[in-house]
């Protein structure tokens, strides 16, 4: 699918975002005839048709046949294939592609991609960060920081020797010819059930990150995961495929990550705590591995490696309480994983938009606990669900620092505040970045600090 003929082809941008703006300039650089459509009709035409000369624009609601005189769409990754519009492009045979896609028909270097429901950031980092110490010129982007398609060399510059890409299953899901030199799908857990339509459409939408994967690459994939376990018959039988977890080629083993085997490194050695980010720090080194990145380097940045914000971040202790920022944890799967790394007792900050999912596993999890304070809009389904298994507090629309004054009256000396909401957070704050620089501020103001 390399070489694409673009020149005239009239071509939608579906979606005027940051990504969308990624595809409106690719196309346009490549000769494609561009309109530009958002359901948004508040958006400012006219700022866009000044930076685009010519551009047409569509801001408002979408008939269903919207897009069908164009040749083809270019999707940004939040809109869902299910939007009748898109379906109905789809449908007519109207190939509906993303950033990725655009990526690796154009792309030359080698390229290692990172997907899964939790986690994909760290190893992302991690993998970047290794590919660096190894003297690489390395791209890392993707889903996390910049857009896949800004990567690509500019203006004559050479092409980097490696790509790292965060992939999410949006992304995946519009995209058709990606062929990673080495991959890895973390774990899968029910998440975005409502943009994919179902659990097993999300399922599906992962495993594309290895569909045109075949001999001599490698896929890292978990040992203990009952989603991934059979692969798809739909992939090369040539392909390599390494696992990590008990018994596996990558596994922690009495307190040390071994691969193959032999002892690699002393988890006393990391600096990222949790038996989550152990198997983070043993994926990245399997997929450096198979991309030729010497055991020296990768060790270096294991050891010098502390975290990403909002993924397990420590922010401050007060009263003798510990307060966690997890604000990362948008899913059921990274908040159990989160509960699990810290010792407690812990009091949770849980709720937001539970995104169709079933938050009903973390009982169990919040047995012996000390406290949950719910908010958002799944605060009813939390309630119901952990009232008769730890002492709960409701807060609504009350905002943060409300939630972490709730966590407080609960807390004891030597426990834990943790916000790990097993929900997104746009019901309530621009994204979890937000959402987590608040905590962070309200920790600040128990305490007495002004957050910068």
């Amino acid at each position: 699918m390399k070489n694409v003929d673009w020149r005239g082809r009239k071509v939608a941008i579906a979606g005027a975002g940051k990504t969308g703006e990624s595809l409106l300039h690719f196309a346009q650089a490549q000769g494609a005839e561009c309109s530009l459509w958002d359901t948004r009709a508040h958006l400012d035409a006219q700022d866009w048709q000044a930076r685009y000369p010519g551009l047409d624009v569509h801001f408002g609601p979408w008939s269903e046949d919207v897009f069908l005189p164009y040749e083809r769409v270019l999707c940004s990754p939040g809109l869902s294939p299910l939007l009748p519009a898109l379906a109905v492009a789809r449908q007519a045979g109207i190939p509906l592609w993303g950033d990725i896609e655009l990526f690796a028909q154009t792309a030359q270097a080698p390229v290692l991609a990172i997907t899964g429901s939790n986690g994909k950031s760290t190893v992302t980092t991690l993998l970047g960060e290794m590919a660096q110490a190894a003297g690489l010129r390395v791209a890392v982007g993707g889903n996390l920081g910049t857009p896949a398609l800004e990567l690509l060399p500019q203006d004559g510059q050479p092409e980097a020797d490696l790509y790292v890409l965060e992939l999410s299953s949006f992304q995946l899901e519009y995209c058709e010819s990606l062929r990673p030199r080495a991959a890895a799908i973390l774990n899968i857990s029910p998440d975005h059930l409502d943009w994919h339509g179902d659990f097993a459409s999300y399922v599906a939408a992962k495993w594309r990150i290895a569909q045109h994967m075949g001999a001599g690459d490698t896929l890292v994939l978990p040992s203990h995961d009952a989603e991934l376990q059979g692969l798809p018959s739909t992939l090369s039988p040539e392909l390599r495929v390494r696992r990590f977890g008990p018994g596996a080629a990558g596994d922690v083993v009495a307190e040390q990550l071994v691969v193959d085997g032999e002892t690699f490194l002393s988890c006393e050695e990391l600096r990222i705590a949790g038996r989550h980010n152990q198997e983070n720090a043993l994926v990245a080194t399997l997929l450096a591995q198979a991309a030729g990145i010497p055991r020296i380097a990768i060790q270096e940045v294991l050891r010098s490696f502390t975290g990403l914000p909002h993924r397990l971040q420590w922010i401050a202790t007060v009263d003798g309480v510990d307060y966690y920022d997890d604000s990362k944890g948008t899913n059921l799967g990274a908040s159990l994983r989160a509960i699990e790394a810290l010792s407690g007792p812990l009091v949770l900050i849980l709720g937001g938009d539970a995104k169709g999912a079933d938050l009903q596993p973390l009982a169990p999890a919040c047995v012996g606990q000390r406290g949950a304070v719910l908010l958002g809009r799944a605060e009813d389904e939390l309630a119901i669900t952990l009232n008769k298994v730890l002492p709960i507090r409701r807060t609504g629309q009350a905002g943060m620092q409300e939630c972490v004054r709730q966590a407080a009256a609960l807390a004891q000396h030597g426990d834990q505040v943790l916000l790990s909401p097993a929900c997104a957070s746009l019901d309530m704050f621009q994204d979890y970045h937000d959402r987590g620089q608040q905590f962070a501020a309200a920790v600040q103001a128990l305490a007495g600090v002004q957050y910068a």
